[in-house]
């Protein structure tokens, strides 16, 4: 059905070409549930007798599309790699937090200690404990700061 489908459908001008930034299966969905809007678009008169039985329809069909609030354990999961500055990790860490808005100071202080490497920002996180989070990203540019001199 898809291909048949794919083989009248231009896609919208909002779905640009595949940079490499993004995750691939996303952009293939978007571009999948952009063609398979078309074919309900292109519905006949009266197959659909409201909007609510299309909207029911629609959530039906595209379920699996649908993006759910990750869970602050994937916050655990991040590690400062062997090779990896401290400035990659800090924004690599701010960029998965961005995915788990519900997290508290406390959850991200721990997991970003959690995945330093032993060094001098770790070592100096015991012998001052951070307020919060913003405490411990202040402290993390200092010390990112010593690494680019």
């Amino acid at each position: 059905m898809m291909e048949k489908l794919l083989a009248r459908f231009l896609a919208p001008s909002h779905l640009l070409a595949y940079d490499g930034t993004t995750d691939p299966t996303e952009h293939i969905l978007k571009f999948e549930n952009a063609a398979l809007l078309h074919r309900y678009v292109m519905l006949s008169v009266g197959s659909v007798r409201s909007f609510v039985e299309f909207s029911s329809l629609f959530k039906h069909q595209f379920a699996y599309s649908k993006k759910y609030r990750k869970s602050t354990i994937i916050l655990f999961g991040i590690n400062l790699e062997e090779k990896e500055t401290l400035r990659a990790y800090v924004q690599r860490f701010n960029t998965v937090i961005l995915e788990v808005p519900t997290a508290h100071h406390e959850v991200l202080v721990s997991a970003f200690t959690q995945g330093l490497r032993e060094g001098p920002l770790f070592k100096s996180l015991p012998k001052k404990p951070a307020a919060n989070f913003f405490d411990v990203l202040a402290r993390a540019k200092k010390y990112i700061n010593l690494e680019n001199t």
